[in-house]
């Protein structure tokens, strides 16, 4: 294995959290915990994906923020509200 770049890092884990999201809602669980799991991570990793994918756009357009004061102008936006299907 060798490092990645922030970008590549991001679009090859893009399709991972896809594949966990289509197992996870396509399962037929009947324990109410493991679907509660199963829910949760669907939930976060539509979030992380928004994430990056919002993160790829900005360095695309703005340059890495490599210094704590680039970063805090540039926050990652909060998509809890926006988390429908892919």
């Amino acid at each position: 294995q060798h490092p990645v770049s922030d970008q590549a890092w991001q679009k090859a884990t893009i399709p991972h959290h896809s594949i966990a999201i289509l197992t996870s809602t396509r399962a037929r669980i009947a324990d109410l915990r493991v679907r509660a799991l199963a829910d949760g991570i669907v939930k976060a990793q539509r979030k992380e994906i928004k994430e990056m994918e919002w993160l790829i756009r900005d360095i695309a357009q703005n340059g890495k923020a490599t210094t704590p004061e680039q970063a805090q102008s540039r926050p990652v936006p909060v998509f809890e509200g926006q988390l429908g299907e892919k």
